[in-house]
């Protein structure tokens, strides 16, 4: 709950709020007793700032593997000097080397950097998802410039935005912000991403004058040169068109991956190849691996097809199909990973329980033919991926050349709606990728076991992102009724809320309701409930109500009186929020009457204390006063335990309000020390009520109130105990 944020004049009289950021149903559901919309976003380490991104670190660029192409970073730089020039979109179709221009660039001013040279003073490199948001991108741009905002990601998302500004407008603090395959945010794999709403005012910011800082984005099209955008006034964004290396570059290209031909030979291959990068590395991969020789790719009838139509996409299908079983199984694992993964992953996920030797030689082979791509994820370690064009071949030809795998074991039992075995057996590729994802979620859950602290000891996001894959693979796998399991039994709907990643936590949702997933109609129930709190807190009122329609529904059916009284009091809570107080004590009102028949004692605590709330809203006091008492006899006989705290600082704040400044301070004196015992997170903001109140009242005279209204606490207490609630 919020409170005491604003104090007025010399007589310290207290204002306070009902916690905006921290909702204020203190809830009680079935799958667990925690305060879902209680819980306050804190602030966590600085590698959760990267929470979302694939990568923080660009491609290698080492001149003996990689063309320098310094006609295109030149232009590319040019451009960034511009004064009137915010961002360049680099824009090409896959493969065209977009990523390496702008890792070639930023390897340069990195140079600049070291020589003392003209250059930005913050480089960051920024891979995002497929689950990426655009709050994950603040956050990550914002703390690679060393903008510390606490709390940021409970800030509305234009007001992230505006902070982001700032932050790349401050003199002598430019930076060059490269935002590398931008594709996936603007059009992402999943239509379950929660959080990329605001994606047009991130487009309309990047387009604004951002003083010496500039963006560099690569993609395969520029959303500034849509249709419409036309008569837009004059942008400052420009697009660079990648569309095919030089011959020369492409004969060096050529050479450095080995492949030794005349120069005759080797213009024929970039003209076959209409000069396009990604092609060009796929023939010499082709070459090295497949033990055919350059002449007879070129001009054997058996291999003309290679160069009609799609030359790309028939490189790839030849070097796919020239690979040994171990290559292939590598790359059949890596194109399940939708974010770079670690040795250990591959090797798991290709061999099982059972990883060898030979394969990571084998996967040794793959990277120095750039047929697997070898990185960093945002913690620095060392990581493989595919390019984009060779994920999306595989998972069109997972089958190609295997015999059909084991289908997917699937319990039916208390499902609704019921799944049809039939007719999801009856596509053997998605069966097939069924089983891959649950191999990678196998993974996951390993790394889970043997390397995530406990949940006492985790501090931040980072500490978690092992858990939330092995959910979303278990959802790909079709397991969504375990994917839900696994995240209650990790209390991952706690530490999400308390970080911030409201966004996230509602893809994970998502994911497990219909349409996407099937789960058992109670946790289907409560999980639309939850997703109905989070939307209400991100504001999308629309959505939270719907949503609680549907938990409503489900609740009712099944006799779910728990859980449909926990429903009605967190959508009282966003009623009163939005200043609805008649249909808020509608809902309280329900959800009370449910209670008669429940008995639950931590239930009535919660309505007490929402019915205090309300009434302070609405300005009657003494009504307020009287629930909130209600709830601390109840909170005293052991009951709601956790919400103490809460409690007396609402009980406090109101005596406070109502004059009785002795009264008041004795009860937030006692509410400090109850949340600190609690180690309660939102304990900061009573502490700076008081802090401000001493400021005000100066350190000698707080001091002396503070023992007089010690020593008065036991009374106060006593009167709790006899006053004669109406």
């Amino acid at each position: 709950m919020q409170w005491g944020e604003e104090q007025q004049s010399a007589g310290a009289q207290l204002h306070y709020h009902d916690d905006d950021e921290a909702q204020r149903a203190m809830k009680h559901v079935s799958r667990s007793t925690y305060d879902l919309s209680a819980a306050r976003t804190v602030l966590s380490g600085p590698g959760s700032r990267a929470f979302g991104i694939n990568t923080t670190i660009p491609p290698e660029t080492d001149p003996s593997f990689i063309v320098q192409r310094a006609d295109d970073v030149n232009t590319i730089q040019r451009m960034l000097g511009d004064v009137h020039t915010s961002a360049v979109m680099v824009i090409g179709m896959p493969g065209a080397g977009k990523s390496t221009l702008a890792a070639l660039l930023y390897r340069r001013l990195q140079l600049a950097q070291e020589a003392g040279l003209p250059a930005p003073r913050y480089l960051v490199w920024l891979s995002p998802g497929v689950y990426t948001t655009i709050s994950d991108v603040i956050a990550a741009i914002l703390s690679a410039v060393q903008v510390n905002v606490p709390g940021l990601f409970l800030l509305k998302q234009e007001q992230q935005l505006a902070l982001l500004l700032q932050a790349l407008r401050r003199p002598e603090h430019n930076a060059l912000v490269v935002l590398d395959q931008f594709e996936v945010v603007l059009h992402p794999e999943t239509h379950q991403v929660a959080g990329r709403g605001v994606l047009p005012s991130f487009l309309e910011m990047i387009q604004s004058d951002l003083g010496a800082s500039r963006f560099l984005l690569t993609g395969y099209t520029s959303p500034y040169e849509q249709p419409g955008m036309e008569e837009h006034e004059q942008t400052r964004v420009r697009s660079y068109l990648v569309s095919r290396i030089s011959i020369p570059e492409g004969m060096g290209l050529l050479q450095q991956r080995g492949v030794l031909a005349s120069p005759e030979e080797l213009s024929l291959v970039w003209q076959r190849c209409a000069g396009h990068a990604f092609a060009l590395v796929l023939f010499g991969a082709l070459v090295n691996l497949s033990g055919i020789s350059l002449s007879y790719l070129l001009y054997a009838p058996d291999h003309q097809a290679i160069w009609a139509g799609d030359v790309t996409a028939n490189l790839m299908s030849a070097l796919y199909q020239s690979l040994n079983p171990v290559r292939k199984a590598l790359m059949r694992s890596l194109a399940l990973f939708s974010e770079p993964v670690p040795l250990p992953g591959v090797l798991m996920v290709a061999a099982g329980s059972a990883p060898s030797a030979k394969l990571e030689m084998e996967l040794a082979v793959l990277v120095r033919s750039a047929m697997v791509q070898q990185g960093a994820n945002a913690a620095e370690e060392a990581c493989f991926s595919l390019h984009s064009l060779w994920r999306q071949y595989i998972y069109e030809h997972y089958l190609d050349g295997h015999e059909q795998p084991p289908q997917v074991s699937i319990s039916t039992s208390g499902l609704h709606p019921p799944l049809n075995r039939e007719s999801m057996a009856a596509d053997p590729l998605r069966n097939a990728l069924a089983t891959g994802h649950m191999q990678v979620a196998i993974y996951y859950q390993y790394v889970v076991r043997t390397q995530c602290p406990s949940r006492e000891q985790r501090k931040g996001l980072q500490d978690i992102e092992p858990i939330i894959a092995a959910i979303r693979h278990l959802c790909l796998g079709w397991r969504w009724q375990r994917a839900c399991d696994l995240l209650f039994e990790e209390r991952l709907h706690e530490s999400m809320v308390q970080w911030g990643a409201w966004h996230a936590l509602v893809g994970l949702y998502a994911a497990l309701l219909p349409p996407s997933g099937v789960l058992l109609r109670r946790d289907e129930g409560l999980v639309a409930s939850l997703v109905a709190v989070l939307y209400g807190r991100m504001g999308e009122l629309h959505l939270s109500q719907e949503y609680f329609g549907q938990a409503l529904t489900i609740q009712r059916q099944l006799h779910d009186v728990q859980g449909e009284a926990s429903t009605l009091i967190n959508q009282g809570e966003l009623l009163r929020m939005a200043g609805m107080y008649d249909q808020a004590r509608r809902n309280f009102e329900q959800a009370l009457a449910l209670n008669e028949q429940l008995h639950d004692p931590d239930l009535a605590c919660t309505l007490f204390h929402n019915f205090g709330l309300l009434f302070s809203e609405e300005q009657n006091h003494q009504k307020a006063l009287s629930y909130y008492l209600q709830a601390w006899r109840l909170v005293d006989a052991g009951h709601g335990r956790q919400h103490k705290g809460r409690v007396l600082t609402n009980i406090g704040l109101l005596l406070y309000e109502q004059g009785l400044q002795q009264e008041g301070l004795a009860v937030l004196l006692a509410a400090l020390q109850a949340r600190q015992a609690l180690r309660d997170p939102t304990v900061v903001h009573l502490e700076t009520v008081l802090d401000a109140l001493e400021h005000r009242m100066g350190a000698s005279a707080y001091a002396r109130a503070s023992r007089a209204a010690m020593s008065i606490q036991q009374e106060i207490f006593s009167r709790f105990t006899n006053f004669d609630v109406p």
